[in-house]
């Protein structure tokens, strides 16, 4: 009996621990986890894992930082749309209209003078005729045609007031200036290195100035002969017909 007297408490003692409450203290010295703690040590609900910053409620299902720190951008698996920038209409500019052609002016009275080709020519067809169509403008002068290198003269006494190259229209040409009428002969569609006058020369009637040529934009070698009353290709100045200026001085020459 008194062996089995002594062994009673100690299976009273053991059946206690084994039911006692969250509160016993563990064989190590540890508290013992509650009921609810997982199996790989982790932390009961409301006590945060040793090593782990404290999160708000807020902020431990967003993923947000604590207050005071710095957020942490993750991937939302979405690309970012790029902020869009008002579009600004191009400014229109008003396209330039193209200088109206001079209104012919009246035909003026023949002048003294010389016919200014000094060998065979004739004065071609309609298309060769002061007014003929072109395109974008109206032919402002007489076609007299000739062979290259046929010499031209001044037919009045005047000054040189322009002595210039256009490839992509009227070639080498001349602008003489008459001292006597004050009207502009042109000469356009000059032979290459014929030109014996430079901008400014006086000239006299009769004299030397150039050949025929087919420089710029021309069908063939020709003298494009222009008459302007008021100044070549300037304000309130006008062509004229040269026809029938060419033809009192072809008759008489």
């Amino acid at each position: 009996m008194a062996r089995t007297a002594r062994a009673f408490p100690l299976a009273v003692a053991l059946g206690a621990a084994l039911v006692a409450p969250s509160s016993a203290i563990a064989i190590n010295g540890g508290a013992a986890p509650t009921a609810s703690a997982s199996a790989s040590g982790g932390a009961a609900p409301g006590q945060q894992p040793a090593g782990v910053p404290r999160r708000n409620a807020s902020s431990a299902r967003t993923g947000g930082a604590v207050p005071g720190r710095t957020p942490v951008r993750r991937g939302s698996g979405r690309a970012r749309t790029p902020t869009r920038r008002r579009a600004t209409a191009p400014r229109r500019v008003a396209p330039v209209a193209p200088a109206p052609a001079p209104t012919p002016a009246p035909d003026a009275p023949p002048v003294g003078g010389l016919f200014p080709v000094q060998g065979s020519y004739t004065f071609g067809g309609e298309d060769a005729r002061f007014g003929a169509g072109r395109p974008g403008h109206i032919h402002q002068g007489q076609d007299v045609v000739a062979a290259s290198g046929t010499p031209l003269v001044s037919p009045v006494t005047g000054t040189v007031t322009w002595k210039a190259n256009q490839p992509g229209g009227a070639g080498i040409y001349l602008v003489i200036r008459g001292t006597a009428d004050g009207r502009d002969y042109v000469f356009m569609h000059l032979l290459r290195g014929s030109v014996q006058a430079a901008q400014g020369d006086a000239v006299a009637a009769g004299q030397a100035i150039a050949q025929v040529g087919a420089t710029g934009v021309a069908s063939g070698p020709h003298l494009h002969f222009e008459i302007w009353v008021g100044g070549w290709q300037e304000r309130g100045g006008a062509p004229v017909d040269p026809l029938p200026q060419l033809q009192a001085w072809a008759g008489g020459s």
